[in-house]
């Protein structure tokens, strides 16, 4: 097996940990958490909202750190950092120390996975890129079929401490796999990306220019980055309380959280099936398709409610939403280029900020209505925006797209018969 394979495998890893620990986790522990320590439901989702937008702080600084450190000690220091945060989370009773535990949790996801891993992933890979972003980031999703259901047997069994201290010393765990197995790029160890016997063949065009004060004139860089943005929260909020929403519609605790559960693992296999899509033909054309199936998706929510819509919705959308995170590095490569990731990167991650915004919005909806459906109205809102603005992209402007042609042309010219 190529070596570049277990890198994306790390990454899935510390992607199944802290994402799924500060994230698909609350599934569990929301009302736990709300029963021990009197708090509200719209308490926790602005602590969320406040630590995730801290972690997305983190994104363009994690970016810029990973151009001058080691990615080998930055993902063993995020995965310490963070196992440690997870562990603490559930000794405490002040909603805001927990907030700022939260908050360093939120910001190892960007270093143990997230941004390092995506960039170890870009420095590994260049034709099989899309499949191997979507298996590093299949990790998040994946934990939201597994680490729910095992916290919430953890919580029922012993309670919300235990658990949060399971979490954190699994993900610390990953430090020392990471110090032993993470190498920068294939050349450190001889290789070249894909597993390839030569280096890829590069565009000829210059080098695009991606300082950051060009990428702030430049109308594709913010059409890219609103997109994603709007579109990644309505992913992290409404993945984040799949099991509550459920619960409210009269579901039992164990088939409202496996059915947050399916829809996680549907979320995790479809995050390498969106990156097969972004390999087979473009990373624009997927991240086009992917918000569209993702607004039809979410319009399956205002069905009736019934063990076979609920079913439907959850299936759905979580096998169209869990692209997102596979497809947007791809498309940042593809758009400005393999060599110029981590500075476009840092810049388009400004913007996924706004994924902080769909946890309050789902909180106050709860408790302003009793109910999800304003915030879901507002997320179908958001995804039609969000491919509005991918519509206005061209793909002659991609950086990568004539030598995708070239390549094609050449396959194509190959297999005629001689």
């Amino acid at each position: 097996m190529f070596y570049g394979w277990k890198i994306s495998l790390l990454a899935l890893g510390g992607n199944f940990m802290l994402q799924g620990s500060v994230l698909y986790c609350m599934n569990a522990f929301m009302e736990p958490l709300c029963a021990a320590h009197g708090w509200s439901r719209a308490g926790i989702n602005i602590s969320m909202g406040i630590a995730s937008l801290m972690g997305q702080f983190a994104m363009p600084l994690a970016a810029a750190v990973s151009t001058r450190c080691s990615l080998r000690r930055l993902t063993a220091l995020g995965a310490l950092a963070g196992g440690v945060s997870i562990a603490l989370m559930g000794m405490t009773g002040d909603i805001r120390l927990f907030t700022l535990l939260s908050i360093v949790a939120w910001i190892s996801t960007q270093i143990c996975g997230g941004v390092v891993g995506n960039a170890l992933v870009s420095n590994w890979f260049y034709h099989y890129r899309g499949r191997a972003f979507g298996l590093a980031n299949a990790g998040t999703s994946l934990s939201g079929a597994i680490l729910p259901f095992v916290s919430l047997v953890l919580i029922r069994y012993f309670d919300v401490s235990t658990a949060y201290l399971a979490l954190g010393l699994a993900t610390c765990a990953l430090a020392p796999l990471a110090w032993f197995l993470v190498r920068d790029t294939p050349q450190a160890m001889g290789l070249h990306p894909d597993g390839r016997r030569h280096e890829p063949r590069r565009s000829s065009l210059p080098p695009a220019d991606v300082s950051f004060s060009h990428l702030l004139r430049s109308p594709q860089a913010w059409l890219l980055g609103l997109a994603f943005g709007l579109a990644l929260m309505v992913a992290s909020a409404v993945m984040s309380q799949m099991k509550p929403r459920f619960a409210d519609l009269g579901l039992e605790a164990y088939p409202a959280m496996l059915l947050a559960c399916a829809s996680a693992f549907l979320a995790a296999l479809a995050k390498y099936a969106w990156g097969w899509v972004c390999d087979r033909f473009t990373p624009l054309f997927a991240a086009r398709l992917v918000m569209l199936c993702s607004a039809a998706s979410l319009a399956l929510g205002f069905l009736p409610s019934g063990i076979w819509t609920m079913t439907a919705f959850s299936l759905s959308f979580g096998g169209c939403i869990g692209g997102l995170w596979a497809i947007l590095p791809a498309v940042v490569s593809y758009y400005f280029g393999g060599g110029n990731f981590l500075p476009s990167y840092k810049f388009i991650s400004i913007f996924i900020i706004l994924r902080s915004a769909g946890f309050p919005i789902m909180g106050l909806s709860h408790d302003l209505t009793g109910s999800y459906a304003a915030s879901d109205v507002i997320f179908g809102v958001s995804l039609l925006a969000s491919l509005g603005l991918m519509l206005l992209l061209r793909e002659s402007g991609a950086a990568e797209s004539a030598v995708r042609r070239h390549a094609a042309a050449h396959a194509t010219e190959a297999a005629r018969p001689r």
